[in-house]
């Protein structure tokens, strides 16, 4: 089994800090696909990982692919595997409380009832056989929007989705998945991955948007940052079931690595970001030039 996550900054702290020690401690073999060049883009994170599946992954070698910037793992291969035999599918991703990007767009999508607590798709976290992945990178070399009518009926109004989730490939992920529900299954009950960022009715809300303007202006003193940490800090205390956690809003990353730094991250946070054991060894950077 590997775990797979893309990097452009091979020193962004929660990185170095969270996820490649986690990956240490737990005996994780951890590849970074780095790459270096201008203008990298959210979307190319697709073109490099297929290219990466084709050139260096055995066909029925397990992969865990995981975001580089907000994630760390807090249990290992054995439970990974033995939880991903669980699911009927080959590909499981990890899933959210949140319809991101699409918003409401999201939920008129859906053929069945939400499940919940997660009832949609995250990329930041994903098992399945390299072979698997690559068939289906390779099926949808562009997002299957022309696969759903209300997206097409949309378009006659110039309301195109391709061109305003372009940037995301939680975009494309997610049709993919509507599209391919016999292949790709959502870790609705977080088993594997679990998404601890805060649950909100929508997330193009103003009152969201706004939060997120004010963290970005004021830092440590935004009221949307002290609200969000108090959040994470209740949150933290109750363990985690999964093996992966993903802290994908900008306030939630910034109160983990806060108390990180203060030491009061929860024990079960603690054991998993210390330093390895001697002789462990680190991740297998892997350079990746953009064509």
């Amino acid at each position: 089994m590997k775990v797979v996550t893309i990097a452009s900054d091979l020193d962004q702290p929660f990185l170095q800090r969270l996820l490649v020690p986690s990956c240490g401690i737990l005996g994780l073999d951890l590849i970074i696909l780095h790459s270096a060049k201008e203008g990298f883009r959210h979307s190319d994170k697709r073109s490099i990982f297929t290219d990466y599946l084709a050139r260096h992954a055995e066909a029925d070698e397990l992969i865990v692919f995981t975001d580089a910037y907000d994630t760390l793992f807090v249990r290992g291969e054995q439970h990974i595997e033995d939880l991903y035999t669980s699911f009927s599918q080959p590909v499981v991703f990890g899933a959210e409380a949140g319809s991101w990007p699409l918003g409401a767009l999201g939920f008129a999508l859906l053929d069945t009832p939400p499940v919940y607590p997660y009832p949609f798709l995250n990329s930041g976290g994903f098992v399945g056989p390299a072979g698997v992945l690559l068939d289906l990178c390779n099926r949808y070399p562009k997002p299957p929007s022309e696969r759903f009518e209300l997206l097409e009926k949309l378009r006659l109004f110039d309301y195109d989705t391709d061109e305003r989730y372009a940037f995301s490939d939680q975009y494309y992920w997610t049709l993919v998945q509507l599209v391919e529900g016999g292949t790709v299954a959502l870790d609705h009950k977080a088993l594997l991955f679990e998404n601890l960022g805060p649950r909100v009715p929508d997330v193009w809300d103003l009152k969201i948007l706004l939060g997120h303007y004010e963290f970005y202006a004021q830092d440590r003193k935004a009221a949307s940052y002290r609200e969000e940490r108090e959040r994470l800090e209740e949150l933290l205390r109750t363990p985690s079931q999964a093996a992966h956690i993903h802290f994908s809003n900008p306030m939630s990353k910034a109160a983990v690595l806060d108390l990180l730094d203060e030491g009061r991250l929860p024990d079960w946070l603690r054991e998993v970001t210390g330093s390895s054991p001697p002789g462990t060894p680190g991740p297998t950077i892997l350079s990746h030039e953009l064509r």
